[in-house]
Order: C-alpha cells, then sequence, then structure tokens
C-alpha cells in the first residue's frame, strides 16, 4: 500500500510485466486499498480475498 503511495506503481506494474504468464503470485497488505484491489483484478487470475477481522479495524494484536 505504502509502494503505491509513494509512486511505485509504475515500477510495479513493469516488472509484473516481465514474470512469466503462468506462475503463482501471492500479495499480503495489512491494508487492502482501492488500488491495491485494481491492481491485484488486473494482473492476477481470479484473484481472492481473505480477510482476518473487519475492514477498518486495527487487529487487538497489533
Amino acid at each position: 500500500d505504502r509502494m503505491l503511495d509513494m509512486g511505485f506503481l509504475p515500477a510495479i506494474r513493469r516488472i509484473l510485466s516481465m514474470l512469466p504468464a503462468k506462475r503463482q503470485t501471492l500479495l499480503f497488505s495489512a491494508t487492502m486499498s482501492s488500488d491495491i484491489e485494481k491492481l491485484a483484478r488486473t494482473t492476477m487470475k481470479d484473484p481472492k480475498l481473505i480477510e482476518v477481522g473487519p475492514r477498518g479495524q486495527t487487529a487487538p494484536q497489533v
């Protein structure tokens, strides 16, 4: 998330474009902004979202 905030999206897209089409891609983020969700939808095949708690709440163990 912070990498996108800092303007790294073009570099991330360039790196992703160099990867083989057949691959396993995992994306982890403490926060899932709409930009991250859009990136996942456009660069991953059938992405799945797994949440450990309600959105907008900080986990008590963090």
